[in-house]
């Protein structure tokens, strides 16, 4: 009997595993939304970064590419907090290159965001302390807007 059961068991995974699976059709109901990574600890806290530190986020929805040909990198920036209102810091961009790919549907796919790189003294906006919020594109020109997390001095 147990010979018997064994090879049913292999015959039903290969089977299994053979099938095709359509993943679209499950992502396809998710909300959009970005959140950061838990602390070390794994106890949710605040998000804090530090002036020189790369802003890591996990994405789902479907975003826009900036098409450029080392890969998917979403079109992305900021908004700070001044006063009590959000205020655009470094708008996403809305050129994408015509190298890659423009869109791709992430599932909390990670991605990390540079903002000494796209907060360069040319826009005139120097990444200061303060508390801040990441703006991803969606396809259809959509501002997918993330948590607030604060930026602070030091290393």
């Amino acid at each position: 009997m147990r010979p018997l059961f064994q090879l049913f068991a292999l015959l039903l995974s290969t089977a299994l595993v053979a099938q095709p699976v359509d993943w679209p059709f499950i992502h396809a109901d998710l909300e959009p939304s970005i959140g950061h990574a838990r602390s070390r600890s794994g106890a949710p806290s605040a998000p804090l970064y530090h002036l020189s530190d790369t802003i890591v986020v996990r994405v789902t929805g479907y975003v826009k590419l900036d098409g450029s040909c080392s890969g998917g990198t979403p079109l992305y920036g900021f908004q700070r907090k001044e006063d009590d209102a959000w205020v655009d810091y470094l708008p996403p961009d809305r050129i994408q290159m015509c190298c890659g790919m423009p869109d791709a549907e992430w599932v909390q796919q990670t991605v990390a965001l540079v903002p000494a790189h796209v907060a360069q003294p040319a826009y005139g906006k120097p990444w200061v302390p303060g508390e801040y919020r990441a703006v991803i594109l969606l396809v259809g020109d959509q501002e997918l807007v993330g948590p607030p997390f604060r930026v602070v001095e030091g290393e």
